[in-house]
C-alpha cells in the first residue's frame, strides 16, 4: 500500500495538501475532517481506508481549511513575511460557506486521478459540510455519504449561557469591518478561540451549518437525495450534552431524516469511535454493499 502526500488547490485557489491512496477501481472515498481537527488524526481512519482498498475503493484525505484552530493557507503567490500564506483559516478563522470549495477541489483532485465515481465521508462538523455540498452542488458523480457523529453545531453553541453575547459581538464587530477580531478566546465547551467572521457561520440559526432545525419544508439533511447513513456512538460527548441520551437523539432524527437515509448506533463509541473502529468498519462495510453499483 502506497499513501502519496500531495498538494492540490480548492476551486477558489486556496492551497490544501492531502494523503491520497488510490486502488484500481473508478471510485473514491474524500474524507472532509471535523472542527479544528485534520486528515489524518482519526485512528478510524486507517481501519476504513483498508476496507476501501479491499474493496478496489481510492481514498483521499485531506487538510480542509479548517485545519487545526489557526492556520494558513497560500492563495496564489501571496505569502506573508515569514514565507507563509496570508489566508487565515483554521477553526478560529474559517468560513463555512467556503467548505464548498475545498470539497469541489478534492473531487477535481481525485477525477485527474482517473476516478469516476465518489462517496463523501465526514466526521463532526466535516459531515454538515458534506450535507451543504451535497444541497449545493450536481450530484451525478455521487454516490452517497457517510455521516460520522455529524454534531449539531447549533444546539452545540447554544450549551454556552454567552452564546447570543457572542453572536452579537461578532455582528458588531463585522458592522465596523472587524472580521478577524474575537468574539472570545474560549468558546463553547471546546475553550477555542473564533473571530467575528466564523462564529455566526458555524452557530446561527437557519444558515447552511444548521442541517438539524426544522425549516419552512424540511430541515436540510432531509432534502439529501443520494443514500446517506448517519454513525454515532451512544457515548458521543455532542449526543449527551445536546439530547441527553443516543434515545432521545434517535427519537428526533427519525422524525426528519428521509427514506434514502439510514441510522447506526454503536454502543460504547464515542465521539471519534474510540476502539470500536471495527464495528464503524462492518457498518461501512454493509452501506457500500448496498450502494455501489
Amino acid at each position: 500500500m502506497t499513501i502519496d502526500f500531495v498538494r492540490f488547490k480548492a476551486t477558489d485557489g486556496v492551497g490544501l495538501q492531502g494523503w491520497f491512496t488510490e486502488a484500481p477501481g473508478d471510485t473514491a472515498v474524500i474524507y472532509v475532517h471535523g472542527m479544528s481537527g485534520n486528515g489524518y488524526e482519526n485512528y478510524f481512519l486507517d481501519n476504513l481506508r483498508n476496507l476501501y482498498l479491499e474493496s478496489g475503493i481510492s481514498f483521499f484525505a485531506f487538510d480542509n481549511r479548517g485545519r487545526g484552530i489557526i492556520s494558513s493557507f497560500r492563495k496564489g503567490n501571496r505569502v506573508d513575511e515569514w514565507g507563509e500564506g496570508e489566508k487565515l483559516g483554521g477553526s478560529c478563522f474559517e468560513l463555512f460557506e467556503e467548505s464548498i470549495h475545498d470539497i469541489q477541489g478534492a473531487i477535481n483532485f481525485v477525477k485527474a486521478k482517473g476516478k469516476s465515481k465518489f462517496v463523501l465521508q465526514g466526521h463532526s462538523l466535516g459531515g454538515s459540510k458534506v450535507v451543504n455540498y451535497l444541497l449545493r452542488t450536481e450530484q451525478k458523480d455521487i454516490l452517497g455519504a457517510l455521516l460520522l457523529a455529524p454534531t449539531d453545531m447549533c444546539a452545540w453553541a447554544e450549551i454556552d449561557p454567552r452564546h447570543e453575547e457572542y453572536l452579537s459581538r461578532a455582528e458588531k464587530l463585522l458592522s465596523e469591518n472587524k472580521p478577524q477580531e474575537l468574539v472570545g478566546s474560549a468558546c463553547w465547551l471546546d475553550q477555542t478561540p473564533i473571530s467575528a467572521q466564523t462564529y455566526p457561520t458555524i452557530s446561527k440559526r437557519n444558515t447552511s451549518v444548521d442541517i438539524y432545525s426544522p425549516r419552512e419544508d424540511e430541515p436540510l439533511v432531509s432534502r439529501v437525495s443520494v443514500p446517506m447513513i448517519i454513525i454515532y456512538g451512544d457515548q458521543d460527548i455532542g449526543i449527551q450534552n445536546i439530547n441527553g441520551t443516543i434515545d432521545n437523539w434517535r427519537n428526533e432524527i427519525a422524525n426528519i431524516i428521509n427514506k434514502n437515509t439510514s441510522v447506526e448506533i454503536i454502543q460504547g463509541a464515542n465521539h471519534g469511535f474510540a476502539g470500536h473502529e471495527h464495528q464503524l468498519v462492518e457498518i461501512a462495510r454493509r452501506y457500500l454493499q448496498n450502494i455501489l453499483p
